[in-house]
Formats: structure tokens, C-alpha cells, sequence
């Protein structure tokens, strides 16, 4: 009797080690850090600094009212959500960035978005409100840079709507995936130039439109969705002149 008491004892043991190990608990901030790290960060850097679009795209996903109360309508519309889900769904099946495989349901709620905010804050690096733009060997041709930069940071003066320099964006990275898809092909297509650097370019905008959501002013705002909209002209001049390229033929 005793045996059999000891037996159903060390089977219960074991499988609360089991619920422990595959629950619902709280990812680790390694674990937040490698999933949710910028795309230009060091792999494997547990002090990397984190996506802030992911982060806020956690926070819409999350149901709780206090953690999506304060983000702007460009951050969490139906639409937006949907396009932000969708790529952090990529960085869930990239077993690089998420080898334990977390689930987006067990990263978007509350306490791993909670947690997620906090890492967000600790890894900002000191200049992050200040994103420099590529060196003289990365610089992009002028006309995919309008305006000759970046403005100052914003001043912290509450949230602002960004929702045509968000689905811009969105609409850039498509044009990236086809720039790198050229210049795999035929590197002398226009849009191929576009492949060494749209990556960079697209999170240093991701990153200044989310600064500017939070703590942006009105007429900044303008004038990041401005620059958006130029750059996003280029691209798409850029895209059409590849359609139109006759597709070279073998001799």
C-alpha cells in the first residue's frame, strides 16, 4: 500500500513538472529579448534592444484595456493589427528568433506584454531618440531619401494618428521583399538598388513613427508621413519600372 502511495505521489510530481514546463507562465526576458529583438540588433544579445512596432502590436493583441488604452488609432485599427500580427507571426516560425517556440497567444498576454514594455525601456539604447541613418558606405541613393534625413526627435507632447505613415510603411516593405527578389535576378533593374539598404531604412522609420504615436506633436507627425509618402513614390516608380523591363532573353 505504501509503494502504490508513493507511486501515485511521484506521478503527480511529475506531471506538475510537465504542466510547469509546457503552461501558459510568463516567457523569460531572454526568451522576449531573442523573439522580440530589432531587426538590426545582434543576434543573441540578451541586452538587445527591442521592436518597438512588435511591442505595441503585443499590446493591441493583448485584450487589456489598460495596456491598448493609450495607443493611437494608427496602432490599433483592425487593419493595422492584422498586418503587425503577420509579422510577428514571421519572427514565431523563425526558429532563430523563437527556439523554444512561444506561441503568439502565450507572448500576448498581459504579464509577457507587460514584461515586454519594460525590456523595450531598459534595452533603448541612449541615441534611440536620435536614430542615425546608415554611414557613408550604406548611404542610399538621394532621391530615396527626401528631405536629406531625419527631423530632431519629438518633443513629449502626447500621441498622435499615423495611420497613412503606418500602412505606407507596411506598403515599403512589400517593395523591399520585391527589390531583394531583383537583385537576386538581375541586379541591373532600378528597383534592385533599393535591396542593400531598404531593411535599415524601413525599421529607422518604424521606429521614428512609433516615437512620434507616443510622444510626438501634430505638425511632426506631418512631416514624417510627408516623408513617408515621398519615399513610398519612389518605391513604387521604382517597382513599376521593374514590371516594365522586358525580361531578358538567353542567347
Amino acid at each position: 500500500m505504501n509503494l502504490s502511495r508513493i507511486a501515485v505521489v511521484a506521478l503527480g510530481a511529475a506531471g506538475l513538472g510537465l504542466a510547469a514546463c509546457h503552461g501558459s507562465g510568463v516567457p523569460s526576458d531572454a526568451q522576449l529579448t531573442q523573439l522580440l529583438h530589432s531587426e538590426r540588433a545582434t543576434p543573441n544579445d540578451p541586452k538587445a534592444p527591442l521592436d518597438a512596432a512588435a511591442v505595441n502590436c503585443l499590446r493591441a493583441w493583448s485584450g487589456d484595456v489598460e495596456l491598448s488604452a493609450s495607443l493611437p488609432p494608427s496602432a490599433s485599427g483592425e487593419a493595422v493589427k492584422q498586418a503587425c500580427k503577420t509579422r510577428v507571426d514571421g519572427w514565431i516560425a523563425d526558429t532563430a528568433r523563437n527556439p523554444d517556440k512561444l506561441a503568439f497567444d502565450t507572448v500576448a498576454k498581459p504579464p509577457a506584454v507587460k514584461r515586454a514594455m519594460a525590456l523595450l525601456a531598459e534595452h533603448q539604447p541612449l541615441n534611440a531618440m536620435a536614430p542615425k541613418l546608415p554611414t557613408a558606405n550604406e548611404q542610399p541613393p538621394s532621391a530615396m531619401m527626401p528631405g536629406g534625413g531625419q527631423p530632431a526627435a519629438p518633443a513629449a507632447t502626447g500621441p498622435v494618428d499615423m495611420t497613412e505613415a503606418v500602412n505606407a510603411v507596411n506598403e515599403l516593405d512589400g517593395l523591399c521583399q520585391k527589390a531583394k527578389q531583383a537583385a537576386a535576378t538581375d541586379a541591373s533593374q532600378p528597383i534592385a538598388r533599393y535591396a542593400s539598404y531598404c531593411d535599415k531604412r524601413i525599421e529607422q522609420m518604424r521606429q521614428r513613427i512609433s516615437m512620434l504615436q507616443q510622444r510626438g506633436d501634430a505638425k511632426q507627425a506631418q512631416m514624417m508621413t510627408e516623408n513617408v509618402r515621398r519615399t513610398l513614390e519612389v518605391g513604387r516608380k521604382l517597382a513599376l519600372g521593374a514590371e516594365a523591363q522586358p525580361t531578358p532573353k538567353n542567347n
